[in-house]
């Protein structure tokens, strides 16, 4: 049985079927989720509304999932991120975590691992 929670997740991805599917992912195992199309519009939305969590994207067009991470952690310095790239390298991911990310993924994403590394950033 999923609970209904409390933790509002901002899921950030410049292509929509991965918006829409982690969004239906998440919603059903009880978490409340915003969408933004790009780096842009979640730093307009981290202004604005209070997330326990940013799920994005690393390559996006203008701001970056790394300028997303260094931005969002100077507005609030504890708040989670979990980095996706279908473009990993180890130096990707060793600036990931430099920046702040709290969990790094490669494309594709096993739904499972999401899930879980949605719980692991959120008990942080």
């Amino acid at each position: 049985m999923v609970m209904d929670s409390h933790e509002k997740i901002l899921i950030v991805d410049d292509e929509k079927h991965v918006r829409a599917l982690f969004e239906r992912v998440l919603v059903k195992e009880g978490y409340q989720v915003e969408c933004a199309a790009s780096g842009s519009e979640a730093i307009e939305k981290l202004a604005v509304d209070s997330f326990d969590l940013v799920v994005t994207d690393l390559k996006m067009d203008g701001i970056d999932g790394l300028d997303l991470i260094r931005k969002g952690k100077r507005a609030k310095q504890d708040l989670p991120f979990i980095l996706i790239s279908g473009y990993g390298t180890a130096r990707t991911a060793v600036s990931a975590a430099e920046e702040g990310a709290d969990v790094y993924l490669m494309k594709p994403i096993d739904i499972t691992d999401l899930k879980s590394a949605v719980k692991k950033a959120l008990r942080k």
